[in-house]
């Protein structure tokens, strides 16, 4: 049996009869797999459980991989997440496609399952999931030597823009978990998001040192032991940032959901607001955040991804996936013609309103709602500047573009 938690055996145990060998069953039954790999926290041992009458719960979701023949297309990939789901007695959905709602933990508790067809392990490009995938995973059913076929990945060649996506997905995490009033389950998921921001924080500036890990506490200890002489400048602005990274690594592997949502939910906005500002300006030389990521960024952001999906990476590339957002918000009734009107890719800069937004609520500086305000609408219609409003329309089209799953 693998280690899926930070519990020992017996939750472990708990966890693959209740749970795994459940997901396992639909997979094997819908898809046929050659393999099925978990992947995430509990791929690596550090899978996050609450515990409910005295039984462990997971928090937040499985994320896993099936190996197959042939590619599966997202219909596919996305039944089997809701059938998956629904087995273990779950809701299946993704908080990230409904900003407008409160978080219920078992409605947005989702099996998230890509698929990687056989011919193309060796094909992987070099970026933080597909090392995590190689070096930070357990096969859960078939091949159990799938992982010695996908092609050795360097640390050293993982891309800065990978730490720059962490950076983008906490702060949309930041911005999400924000809510007018809290029940349990939005209160907390607010800390959960919290304490992952600085785990994200220690990725992306290891990625950016070359020292990346594929499992948390390892990145930890790495983080550490560089932390005192890699960053000066930041150390100088959050002295106790590796403290805190300590203290989010352990809540990851034990949660303690007791501490004050409030608060932490301020410094950790605070600290990925240092920390966003910091790695932009590190990654391009551009002290102004928005025009490192209008101006600067497009020209490099997108360069692996792009030319491993597409096979060029100039401007119809990005075009490209510009029409594919289009296509979505077409199909999703938010028909708008903006983002065909540059070629450059509008889910790199849709960061900006989301970014400007978490800058209001920390300054409570009308600056921001404008810069907000005026962001928002190159992406998606938007009609008036009020903070709520402009919050579900920022979330809106951030979760429509990602529903693309482009990686």
């Amino acid at each position: 049996m693998g280690r899926y938690t930070a519990y020992g055996p017996e939750v472990d145990a708990f966890i693959k009869k209740h749970y795994l060998d459940k997901i396992v069953e639909v997979f094997v039954k819908e898809c046929n797999p050659v393999a099925i790999i978990l992947f995430g926290g509990f791929g690596k041992g550090e899978g996050s459980v609450y515990f409910r009458n005295g039984k462990p719960v997971p928090f937040n979701d499985f994320d896993l991989y099936v190996v197959t023949q042939k590619k599966l297309n997202d219909k596919t990939l996305n039944s089997l997440s809701m059938h998956a789901s629904a087995a273990i007695g779950m809701g299946g959905l993704e908080i990230a496609y409904f900003p407008g709602e409160k978080y219920d933990a078992k409605k947005y508790f989702h099996v998230d399952v890509r698929c990687l067809p056989v011919g193309s392990l060796k094909k992987l490009m070099s970026i933080q999931r597909y090392y995590e995938l190689k070096y930070g995973s357990q096969v859960i059913y078939g091949d159990a030597t799938i992982l010695e076929k996908i092609n050795p990945i360097k640390k050293e060649d993982l891309p800065e823009s990978d730490g720059l996506r962490n950076l983008f997905n906490k702060l949309h995490t930041l911005l999400l978990g924000l809510q007018p009033t809290y029940d349990v389950d939005s209160q907390r998921i607010r800390i959960f998001w919290s304490y992952k921001c600085y785990l994200s924080i220690c990725e992306a500036l290891l990625i950016s040192e070359k020292k990346f890990e594929a499992t948390a506490r390892k990145r930890m200890e790495v983080f550490a032991s560089l932390w005192e002489y890699s960053f000066p400048e930041l150390k100088k602005e959050i002295p106790d940032l590796a403290t805190k990274i300590k203290i989010a690594t352990e809540f990851k592997l034990k949660p303690d959901f007791s501490v004050g949502g409030e608060g932490l939910w301020a410094e950790a906005l605070k600290d990925m607001l240092l920390v966003f500002a910091y790695y932009v300006k590190r990654m391009t030389g551009v002290d102004d955040v928005g025009e490192a990521i209008s101006d600067h960024l497009p020209f490099t952001y997108f360069a692996p991804f792009l030319k491993e999906k597409i096979g060029f990476n100039f401007w119809p590339s990005q075009y490209i996936l510009n029409v594919g957002y289009v296509s979505v918000l077409q199909k999703e009734g938010e028909f708008y013609v903006r983002p065909l009107l540059q070629w450059k890719d509008v889910g790199l800069r849709m960061i900006l309103p989301i970014y400007f937004l978490l800058l209001y609520k920390h300054t409570t500086n009308s600056f921001w709602l404008d810069k907000a305000y005026d962001q928002l609408q190159q992406f998606i219609k938007t009609e008036k500047k009020e903070f709520w409003y402009l919050r579900e329309r920022a979330l809106k089209a951030y979760g429509l573009y990602y529903e693309q799953r482009l990686l």
